[in-house]
Protein backbone atom coordinates (compact mmCIF):
# COMPACT_ATOMS: atom_id res chain seq x y z
CA UNK A 1 0.00 0.00 0.00
CA UNK A 2 2.63 2.53 0.77
CA UNK A 3 4.92 1.47 -2.24
CA UNK A 4 1.79 2.27 -3.99
CA UNK A 5 1.15 5.42 -2.58
CA UNK A 6 5.09 6.64 -3.25
CA UNK A 7 4.73 5.71 -7.23
CA UNK A 8 1.28 7.81 -6.85
CA UNK A 9 2.95 10.75 -5.60
CA UNK A 10 5.70 10.43 -7.98
CA UNK A 11 3.21 10.34 -11.06
CA UNK A 12 1.74 13.27 -9.84
CA UNK A 13 5.03 15.10 -9.18
CA UNK A 14 5.99 14.18 -13.34
CA UNK A 15 2.94 15.45 -14.58
CA UNK A 16 2.63 18.34 -12.63
CA UNK A 17 6.46 19.03 -13.83
CA UNK A 18 5.64 19.22 -17.58
CA UNK A 19 2.36 20.58 -17.15
CA UNK A 20 2.33 23.83 -19.83
CA UNK A 21 2.92 27.14 -17.22
CA UNK A 22 1.20 30.04 -18.68
CA UNK A 23 0.38 31.77 -15.57
CA UNK A 24 1.89 33.84 -12.59
CA UNK A 25 1.02 35.10 -9.13
CA UNK A 26 3.28 37.62 -7.41
CA UNK A 27 2.69 38.25 -3.54
CA UNK A 28 4.39 41.17 -1.59
CA UNK A 29 5.66 44.40 -2.18
CA UNK A 30 8.21 46.64 -3.68
CA UNK A 31 9.56 50.07 -2.30
CA UNK A 32 6.60 52.50 -2.79
CA UNK A 33 9.17 55.54 -3.58
CA UNK A 34 7.52 57.91 -6.20
CA UNK A 35 4.95 54.71 -6.69
CA UNK A 36 6.45 54.31 -10.15
CA UNK A 37 7.54 51.17 -11.71
CA UNK A 38 6.71 49.57 -7.62
CA UNK A 39 3.92 46.86 -6.25
CA UNK A 40 2.42 45.84 -3.45
CA UNK A 41 -0.53 43.29 -2.70
CA UNK A 42 -1.64 41.04 -5.75
CA UNK A 43 -0.92 41.09 -9.34
CA UNK A 44 -1.86 38.22 -11.22
CA UNK A 45 0.07 37.84 -15.40
CA UNK A 46 -0.95 35.92 -18.00
CA UNK A 47 1.95 34.66 -20.58
CA UNK A 48 0.90 33.55 -24.19
CA UNK A 49 3.57 30.87 -24.23
CA UNK A 50 4.12 28.32 -21.91
CA UNK A 51 7.05 29.17 -19.88
CA UNK A 52 7.45 25.21 -19.39
CA UNK A 53 9.23 24.28 -22.74
CA UNK A 54 11.43 27.27 -22.50
CA UNK A 55 15.09 27.80 -21.64
CA UNK A 56 16.68 29.95 -19.95
CA UNK A 57 16.55 31.40 -16.48
CA UNK A 58 12.89 31.16 -15.15
CA UNK A 59 12.74 34.67 -14.61
CA UNK A 60 13.83 36.26 -18.13
CA UNK A 61 11.59 33.07 -19.99
CA UNK A 62 9.41 35.97 -21.33
CA UNK A 63 11.68 38.28 -22.26
CA UNK A 64 14.39 35.81 -24.12
CA UNK A 65 11.89 34.36 -25.94
CA UNK A 66 9.53 37.14 -26.61
CA UNK A 67 6.45 36.30 -24.94
CA UNK A 68 3.56 38.33 -24.81
CA UNK A 69 2.09 39.07 -21.77
CA UNK A 70 -0.87 41.26 -19.32
CA UNK A 71 -1.02 41.92 -16.02
CA UNK A 72 -3.52 43.06 -13.48
CA UNK A 73 -3.22 43.58 -9.80
CA UNK A 74 -3.90 46.25 -6.83
CA UNK A 75 -4.45 46.73 -2.62
CA UNK A 76 -6.73 47.96 -1.02
CA UNK A 77 -6.81 48.99 2.82
CA UNK A 78 -8.95 51.85 5.33
CA UNK A 79 -7.12 54.97 3.30
CA UNK A 80 -5.23 53.53 -0.02
CA UNK A 81 -6.36 52.24 -2.96
CA UNK A 82 -3.86 51.05 -5.75
CA UNK A 83 -4.60 49.38 -9.04
CA UNK A 84 -2.08 48.43 -11.59
CA UNK A 85 -1.89 47.25 -14.93
CA UNK A 86 0.13 46.49 -17.80
CA UNK A 87 1.01 44.67 -21.00
CA UNK A 88 3.88 43.71 -23.70
CA UNK A 89 3.18 42.39 -27.34
CA UNK A 90 5.63 41.35 -29.58
CA UNK A 91 5.12 41.58 -32.46
CA UNK A 92 7.05 40.97 -35.98
CA UNK A 93 10.55 42.16 -37.25
CA UNK A 94 12.00 42.48 -33.88
CA UNK A 95 9.12 45.19 -32.68
CA UNK A 96 8.15 45.27 -28.94
CA UNK A 97 4.79 46.97 -27.80
CA UNK A 98 4.07 47.59 -24.49
CA UNK A 99 1.61 50.02 -22.68
CA UNK A 100 1.12 50.14 -18.70
CA UNK A 101 -1.97 52.02 -16.41
CA UNK A 102 -1.44 53.02 -12.52
CA UNK A 103 -3.48 54.79 -10.32
CA UNK A 104 -3.28 55.74 -6.98
CA UNK A 105 -6.12 57.31 -3.97
CA UNK A 106 -4.60 58.04 -0.81
CA UNK A 107 -7.14 59.43 1.61
CA UNK A 108 -5.25 60.65 4.92
CA UNK A 109 -8.01 62.47 6.24
CA UNK A 110 -6.82 65.94 6.20
CA UNK A 111 -5.02 65.01 2.66
CA UNK A 112 -6.40 63.92 -0.12
CA UNK A 113 -4.25 62.68 -3.10
CA UNK A 114 -5.58 60.58 -6.36
CA UNK A 115 -3.15 60.30 -9.02
CA UNK A 116 -2.71 58.11 -12.42
CA UNK A 117 0.27 57.45 -14.51
CA UNK A 118 -0.26 56.03 -18.13
CA UNK A 119 2.52 54.99 -19.98
CA UNK A 120 3.47 53.28 -23.97
CA UNK A 121 6.33 52.88 -25.81
CA UNK A 122 7.95 51.04 -28.57
CA UNK A 123 10.90 49.63 -28.79
CA UNK A 124 13.27 47.04 -31.45
CA UNK A 125 14.94 43.96 -30.53
CA UNK A 126 18.28 45.35 -32.54
CA UNK A 127 19.68 41.73 -31.94
CA UNK A 128 20.11 38.68 -29.59
CA UNK A 129 21.42 41.09 -27.06
CA UNK A 130 20.38 44.47 -27.45
CA UNK A 131 16.87 46.14 -26.84
CA UNK A 132 15.92 49.74 -27.29
CA UNK A 133 12.84 51.77 -27.08
CA UNK A 134 11.41 55.17 -26.33
CA UNK A 135 8.47 55.64 -23.80
CA UNK A 136 6.10 58.52 -23.35
CA UNK A 137 4.26 59.37 -20.29
CA UNK A 138 1.32 60.86 -19.17
CA UNK A 139 0.61 61.71 -15.17
CA UNK A 140 -2.06 63.78 -13.51
CA UNK A 141 -2.02 64.07 -9.47
CA UNK A 142 -5.00 66.07 -7.96
CA UNK A 143 -4.39 67.22 -4.14
CA UNK A 144 -6.65 68.08 -1.44
CA UNK A 145 -6.44 69.53 1.49
CA UNK A 146 -9.18 69.20 4.17
CA UNK A 147 -8.17 72.00 6.01
CA UNK A 148 -9.03 75.92 6.39
CA UNK A 149 -8.42 77.21 4.23
CA UNK A 150 -9.50 73.89 1.80
CA UNK A 151 -7.02 73.82 -1.44
CA UNK A 152 -7.01 71.62 -4.61
CA UNK A 153 -4.25 70.94 -6.49
CA UNK A 154 -4.17 69.66 -9.87
CA UNK A 155 -0.64 68.89 -12.05
CA UNK A 156 -0.34 67.45 -15.11
CA UNK A 157 2.79 66.10 -17.28
CA UNK A 158 3.85 64.65 -20.03
CA UNK A 159 7.16 63.62 -20.93
CA UNK A 160 9.15 60.91 -23.31
CA UNK A 161 12.48 58.91 -22.40
CA UNK A 162 14.55 56.19 -24.39
CA UNK A 163 14.83 52.86 -22.40
CA UNK A 164 17.93 50.49 -23.33
CA UNK A 165 18.18 46.82 -22.59
CA UNK A 166 21.13 44.58 -22.70
CA UNK A 167 20.38 40.53 -22.09
CA UNK A 168 23.44 38.46 -22.63
CA UNK A 169 22.92 34.80 -21.48
CA UNK A 170 24.73 31.75 -22.19
CA UNK A 171 24.20 28.54 -20.01
CA UNK A 172 21.48 30.00 -18.27
CA UNK A 173 24.74 32.43 -16.98
CA UNK A 174 25.18 35.81 -17.81
CA UNK A 175 24.07 39.62 -17.61
CA UNK A 176 20.87 41.62 -18.04
CA UNK A 177 21.23 45.42 -18.02
CA UNK A 178 18.85 48.23 -18.19
CA UNK A 179 18.41 51.49 -18.13
CA UNK A 180 14.95 53.34 -18.30
CA UNK A 181 13.30 56.99 -16.77
CA UNK A 182 10.54 56.64 -14.81
CA UNK A 183 8.15 59.46 -14.76
CA UNK A 184 5.15 59.94 -12.44
CA UNK A 185 4.58 61.36 -9.30
CA UNK A 186 8.58 62.04 -9.07
CA UNK A 187 10.98 61.35 -12.25
CA UNK A 188 13.94 59.16 -11.27
CA UNK A 189 16.01 57.51 -13.68
CA UNK A 190 16.27 54.11 -12.78
CA UNK A 191 19.29 51.79 -13.97
CA UNK A 192 19.55 47.62 -12.82
CA UNK A 193 22.19 45.11 -13.26
CA UNK A 194 21.41 41.55 -12.55
CA UNK A 195 23.99 38.60 -12.70
CA UNK A 196 22.12 35.21 -13.12
CA UNK A 197 24.18 32.42 -11.26
CA UNK A 198 21.82 29.79 -12.65
CA UNK A 199 18.63 29.07 -14.23
CA UNK A 200 17.12 29.66 -10.78
CA UNK A 201 19.50 32.13 -8.64
CA UNK A 202 20.15 35.94 -9.86
CA UNK A 203 21.38 38.79 -7.60
CA UNK A 204 21.61 42.45 -8.67
CA UNK A 205 21.25 45.93 -7.54
CA UNK A 206 18.43 48.80 -8.63
CA UNK A 207 19.19 52.27 -8.19
CA UNK A 208 17.16 55.06 -8.56
CA UNK A 209 18.66 58.51 -9.36
CA UNK A 210 16.61 61.61 -9.19
CA UNK A 211 17.57 64.39 -11.36
CA UNK A 212 16.08 66.90 -8.23
CA UNK A 213 18.09 67.96 -5.26
CA UNK A 214 15.01 67.68 -2.75
CA UNK A 215 14.97 63.97 -3.52
CA UNK A 216 17.62 61.28 -2.60
CA UNK A 217 18.80 58.75 -4.79
CA UNK A 218 18.32 55.07 -3.91
CA UNK A 219 20.19 51.62 -4.32
CA UNK A 220 19.08 48.20 -4.08
CA UNK A 221 20.47 44.92 -3.33
CA UNK A 222 18.38 42.25 -4.29
CA UNK A 223 18.30 38.35 -5.10
CA UNK A 224 15.94 36.00 -6.44
CA UNK A 225 15.86 32.23 -5.92
CA UNK A 226 13.17 29.84 -7.70
CA UNK A 227 12.57 26.31 -5.45
CA UNK A 228 11.35 24.85 -8.76
CA UNK A 229 10.00 26.25 -11.78
CA UNK A 230 6.38 27.15 -9.59
CA UNK A 231 8.07 28.59 -6.87
CA UNK A 232 10.25 31.85 -6.36
CA UNK A 233 11.44 34.49 -3.71
CA UNK A 234 12.48 38.35 -4.05
CA UNK A 235 14.02 39.98 -1.37
CA UNK A 236 15.74 43.17 -1.22
CA UNK A 237 17.57 46.27 0.80
CA UNK A 238 17.88 49.65 -0.31
CA UNK A 239 19.91 53.00 0.90
CA UNK A 240 20.48 56.31 -0.04
CA UNK A 241 23.80 55.76 0.84
CA UNK A 242 23.74 58.45 3.40
CA UNK A 243 25.51 57.94 6.76
CA UNK A 244 22.42 59.04 8.41
CA UNK A 245 19.49 57.51 6.53
CA UNK A 246 20.17 53.75 6.76
CA UNK A 247 17.66 51.62 5.42
CA UNK A 248 15.05 53.28 3.32
CA UNK A 249 13.82 50.53 0.69
CA UNK A 250 12.68 46.65 0.57
CA UNK A 251 11.39 44.40 -1.55
CA UNK A 252 9.72 41.21 -0.64
CA UNK A 253 7.61 38.99 -3.40
CA UNK A 254 6.51 35.82 -3.23
CA UNK A 255 5.75 34.74 -7.37
CA UNK A 256 4.14 31.46 -7.98
CA UNK A 257 3.60 29.63 -11.54
CA UNK A 258 0.87 27.45 -12.93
Amino acid sequence: MMKKGIMLLISCLSISSYADINHQVDLGFTDLSGLDKAFLGARYRYFSDDLNALSGPQELKSHLHRVSNVAIGGFANDNLYYITSDATYYWQHGVILAAGVQHVDDDSGIWQSDSSLLNASIGNQINDQLQIGLTAFYSRVEETRHFYPSEELTSVEWSYAPYIRWTNINNNQGWDIEAKQLAGRYRYIQGRAAYYVNQDWSVGVVANVHGRGDRDDNYEIQTQYWFNEHIALKFGLGSSLKSDDGLNSATLLLNTRW
